[in-house]
């Protein structure tokens, strides 16, 4: 237990933004949360089972998608440092709206039930960023509903390598034709005949399967051509 409350300390030491979410959690629940770290691909949530831990995310990413019967995946979002998972099925007890996978490695702070439903009673300032980041999502998602109905697969695909790359054209982390086919819920095929027109173009490269901006400028553009 003292290791993995020097750990979570160090963290916050170190973490302004996780320091903000828990700088008003209660002693008694702080010290029940556990620092987990997972190496590449090593964290999964399936998909219809019931989990009865709620995760904060320190460092790393965690992709959330929905997968049918047969296999094929729609990925929802992406979450990252700050972001949460479990808050929607945790209350009820029910089992996961989605699938949720690691990308790489991933650091959580994980806390029981119990111990969450009881933070929730206790501390304003969690309450009110619950309340924030769930509308922030909510907005996020309806956002995403509609540029899927009123924007071309070459836009989509142009909007989400800018919104995960820096000014410079440096990607967050690793972005594959395997993933934008997941996110933009098409086949490989689709993507791949996008891709194969940037390139073309000069606007991007593939390494090892992964996606490089090669002009964020010119990506850009075509975010905004039909």
């Amino acid at each position: 237990m003292e290791k993995n409350l020097i750990k979570l300390l160090g963290i916050l030491e170190k973490d302004k933004d996780i320091f903000q979410l828990l700088r008003q959690c209660p002693y008694e629940i702080l010290r029940e949360f556990q620092v987990m770290e997972y190496n590449t691909d090593e964290f999964e949530l399936e998909q219809g089972e019931i989990h009865n831990t709620f995760y904060i995310i320190v460092s790393g990413y965690a992709d959330v998608y929905t997968e049918s019967e047969h296999g094929k995946k729609y990925q929802l979002c992406t979450y990252e440092k700050g972001d949460y998972i479990g808050e929607l099925e945790i209350f009820q007890q029910k089992g996961y709206i989605s699938k949720v996978q690691g990308r790489g490695k991933v650091v959580l702070l994980e806390l029981d039930r119990p111990y969450f439903m009881k933070w929730i009673r206790l501390d304003k300032n969690f309450n009110e960023y619950m309340i924030r980041t769930l509308c922030n999502n909510s907005y996020r998602m309806c956002m995403n509903m509609g540029h899927n109905t009123l924007y071309t697969l070459k836009q989509r695909i142009c909007q989400y390598l800018t919104d995960n790359s820096g000014r410079d054209g440096k990607l967050k982390s690793s972005i594959s034709s395997e993933i934008l086919s997941q996110q933009m819920a098409v086949t490989p095929r689709s993507v791949n005949r996008v891709l194969k027109e940037l390139k073309e173009k000069n606007i991007i490269t593939l390494n090892k399967g992964n996606i490089v901006i090669e002009d964020y400028d010119a990506l850009k553009e075509q975010q905004e051509s039909r």
